[in-house]
C-alpha cells in the first residue's frame, strides 16, 4: 500500500491476505502472509475487513472496489 503511494516505509506487521477469522490453519499459512506497515494495517486494512470493501481510488478517481456502484 505504501509503494502504491510512492512511499518507502518499513513493514513491521504481518497481515493475513485472507482474514483468518480464528481459522488456525489459515492463520499459520505462510502463503497467506504479507508484510505491511503498521499504519496501513491498523487503519486501511482493518476498515476494509470490517466493511468488506476495498478502500481508495485509482489515479482517475475511480473507486478500487469492483462492487462500487460507479464500477457497475
Amino acid at each position: 500500500m505504501c509503494e502504491e503511494q510512492n512511499k518507502i516505509v518499513a513493514a513491521t506487521v504481518v497481515n493475513h491476505i485472507i482474514p483468518h477469522k480464528g481459522d488456525q490453519s489459515l492463520f499459520w499459512d505462510k502463503s497467506n502472509w504479507q508484510a505491511v506497515c503498521k499504519l496501513h494495517h491498523d487503519s486501511t486494512i482493518q476498515r476494509q475487513e470490517k466493511r468488506e470493501v476495498i478502500i481508495g481510488c485509482d489515479e482517475r478517481g475511480i473507486p478500487l472496489d469492483p462492487n462500487h456502484h460507479w464500477n457497475k
